[in-house]
């Protein structure tokens, strides 16, 4: 199996990151959200590649000294071999540079899985949106993770990385 390679999201990746969309969320963005998010100001979209192969993506959204994690998926033939967690040590380590403290997010309140993730990586829940979701009418667990740009978090994300 080749390496994952994470880069920069562009427009040529649209239809591989809309499918990914379409198999992984109940309510999914359209290609024109997709488009709009790509090129609006102030965001940051990676992709994780493997065999050619868009695997995984990540969109964040950057706010002052906080980041918005906007969206995280991986397609669901490379779900539990380490897309999302590569994307998501890769974005944190990346926003610290452009002055990020403070990231946060929003999970689905039954999405577990993706809970404990967020909680590897220092993130913890602070509230939550009733009805978050309109498809599926879920409520989305607000998470925060303080402090990214210290010493002590780059060692747990070299941690992270190493496991």
């Amino acid at each position: 199996m080749e390496q994952l390679v994470i880069t920069e999201l562009v427009r040529a990746d649209l239809d591989a990151i809309h499918a990914i969309e379409v198999a992984q969320f109940d309510d999914p963005w359209s290609p024109r959200v997709l488009r709009d998010e790509l090129a609006a100001p102030k965001r940051r979209y990676t992709k994780a590649v493997r065999d050619g192969v868009v695997v995984g993506y990540l969109g964040l959204m950057l706010v002052d000294a906080e980041a918005h994690v906007n969206t995280l998926a991986t397609a669901p033939a490379a779900e539990g071999t380490g897309v999302a967690t590569a994307l998501l040590a890769e974005a944190l380590r990346a926003v610290v540079p452009l002055g990020t403290r403070d990231v946060t997010l929003e999970v689905a309140s039954r999405n577990l899985r993706a809970q404990r993730l967020y909680t590897r990586f220092g993130f913890a829940p602070v509230g939550m949106r009733r009805g978050y979701y309109p498809h599926s009418g879920d409520d989305a667990v607000v998470m925060w993770v303080r402090d990214v740009d210290t010493p002590s978090y780059a060692a747990k994300l070299s941690s992270i990385e190493a496991a």
